[in-house]
């Protein structure tokens, strides 16, 4: 599937990978109470985990987020680990979960892949092909722990809502991402910033970003950008906030600043400016939800930036041969 592709096909994607995630729930039981959770990925896997460690405590769940890298390298540190990963191939993912001896659930698309054999509980997303850059299986890994954290947790929403909000952002976002993207595309470096649940969204976007059209991105977390990393933003630059809090202000900070400057927000007061740019996203059904919704604009900017740069995004310069592993 090329990058395109994915990005269109993730409603349809979201609506059959819930129902199969839901039948799968029932077998899951929730942690014994007061258990604490480790949320173990790597790449684009640990970014979710990122953002399901807040949200997921928030339901009660104790509930943290932990590089498979540093995992390798780190003794107990929970009583049930989720490791996630899509493919299931993801090495240090693997590595990690297999030195563990308490509960182990894993999450992923394939439920023939080495991830299944060293887990002890599978919990499959069945969201099919994706594309070399996540598209479908990044979206559909959200909504998966989305579902599982409000399963442990005994909380309930409307998560039926999702693919055809899915479809509405990305209709309307991709006029929005058109009239930014020659200004995105002549900036040195673009910043992505975001607090919370949009983490992932922070983490995901400036990933994507340098997968599919090789652009000079970081990812920041709100608050810590405002602690010094901002400095080198001038009108060279190029950032995307996402968030409704504090985002909103720093976005205007930075307009002010002649930096180019792209607000995903759901907020609907916030008046555009010359170097400001808003797009308003509709409500979501839960905070994961809108992580999801979140990401659609900044795939849809990714792609229109690697087709100005004669990018085809369908795979990777730089291959490494121990990242993945056989076995599906």
């Amino acid at each position: 599937m090329r990058f395109q592709e994915g990005i269109d096909a993730q409603p349809a994607v979201l609506a059959a990978s819930a129902k199969a995630v839901q039948d799968a729930l029932p077998r899951l039981a929730p942690p014994d109470p007061g258990s604490v959770v480790a949320l173990v990925g790597i790449g684009a896997s640990e970014h979710v985990a990122r953002s399901v460690a807040p949200v997921w405590r928030d339901l009660g769940l104790r509930a943290f987020a932990v590089p498979a890298s540093e995992l390798l390298e780190a003794g107990p540190v929970a009583d049930v680990y989720v490791g996630i990963s899509e493919s299931g191939r993801s090495a240090e993912t693997v590595a990690a979960l297999r030195q563990v001896t308490v509960r182990r659930v894993g999450v992923t698309n394939f439920v023939d892949s080495v991830l299944a054999e060293v887990v002890d509980e599978l919990l499959p997303m069945e969201s099919g092909p994706d594309s070399p850059v996540y598209t479908t299986g990044y979206s559909a890994t959200l909504q998966t722990m989305g579902l599982l954290g409000e399963h442990w947790s005994g909380t309930t929403s409307d998560w039926s809502a999702l693919p055809g909000l899915a479809e509405r952002v990305i209709a309307e976002a991709k006029p929005v991402v058109e009239s930014v993207a020659e200004r995105f595309d002549r900036a040195r470096i673009i910043d992505v910033v975001g607090s919370g649940a949009s983490n992932a969204t922070a983490g995901e976007g400036a990933l994507l970003l340098r997968e599919a059209a090789r652009a000079h991105t970081a990812a920041h977390e709100t608050y810590n950008y405002l602690h010094g990393p901002m400095e080198p933003v001038d009108d060279s630059c190029a950032c995307i906030v996402v968030g409704d809090d504090r985002e909103v202000r720093l976005a205007r900070e930075l307009s002010g600043l002649g930096c180019q400057t792209l607000l995903v927000t759901r907020r609907s007061d916030v008046e555009p400016d010359e170097a400001l740019t808003v797009l308003t996203l509709p409500e979501p059904p839960s905070a994961l939800a809108g992580t999801v919704l979140e990401i659609l604009p900044l795939q849809l900017l990714g792609w229109s930036l690697a087709a100005r740069r004669g990018l085809r995004a369908d795979g990777f310069r730089y291959e490494q041969d121990d990242i993945k592993l056989d076995g599906r």
